[in-house]
């Protein structure tokens, strides 16, 4: 960035005479005032985030969590992104029970951040709860419309209702999630859940669905979509089932 900044400091020379130097800098004042803010705004973050990185490069997932609990609930600086790396370290630990109340903590404290990161928050539900408060659960969920990613919410959902054997009300919820675009793991995951919801009578009809899926959308594409959605928890979670769908659709197992 200094190289940059000195090589546009010393650009009129190779353009005007040394004379214009002078005139050109006070018609532009502004520009090395632009650069020094930026420098200035990169090292607050990096100094303001240098545990974090730290612990984040050798893999130390209870420093990261130690540092986010501090300034999430002490500090009570409740961000996207903190909220976010704070439920992926506690993912990656196991600790499904931190993850719930994290979330019952966000939705009273920051319902705006909460209806962005909901998501985040449904596989420690998915672990730990019954059937029955899932389907609660999910209930409520489908019917906030100020829920982001809610067709992962129905996704979810029917999930919830196909391990419960209620396969007319999971066809109702995948019927929910109607346009799709330039989502093939989106498309395939629900494809895949109308297939083993329906009847055996329908599910021919499903198999030429799925053949044209896979003219549309061959496996690389597919994987390589898939490997950039796995930095979404909600689908780290459901990897696996996301993989039994490929392998349905593809005959390979997901990497």
């Amino acid at each position: 960035m200094l190289f940059s900044f000195l090589t546009l400091f010393f650009m009129p020379i190779t353009i005007f005479e040394f004379g214009y130097i002078t005139e050109f800098w006070l018609n532009n004042w502004f520009l090395p005032l632009i650069f020094f803010i930026i420098i200035l705004v990169i090292n607050l973050f990096f100094i303001f985030n240098w545990s974090i990185i730290n612990y984040t490069k050798t893999g130390n997932w209870d420093g990261v969590s130690a540092v986010l609990e501090k300034r999430i609930y002490d500090k009570k600086i409740i961000t996207y992104s903190n909220i976010r790396l704070l439920t992926y370290a506690y993912f990656l630990l196991g600790k499904e029970n931190k993850i719930k109340t994290l979330g019952k903590y966000i939705k009273d404290k920051k319902r705006s951040i909460y209806n962005k990161t909901f998501l985040m928050f449904c596989c420690a539900n998915l672990i730990s709860d019954s059937n029955d408060d899932l389907q609660t659960y999910f209930e409520e969920a489908v019917n906030n419309k100020f829920l982001r990613g809610m067709d992962w919410i129905l996704i979810n959902y029917a999930f919830v209702l196909i391990s419960g054997k209620e396969f007319d009300k999971a066809l109702e919820m995948l019927k929910r999630i109607e346009k799709i675009k330039h989502n093939p793991v989106l498309e395939l995951t629900k494809l895949y859940f109308v297939f083993i919801a329906s009847h055996q009578d329908e599910q021919e009809n499903i198999s030429l669905l799925k053949e044209n899926f896979i003219k549309k959308v061959n496996i690389r594409k597919f994987e390589k979509k898939f490997e950039i959605e796995k930095g979404d928890i909600n689908i780290l979670f459901l990897s696996k089932i996301i993989n039994q769908a490929k392998k349905w659709a593809y005959g390979t197992s997901v990497s």
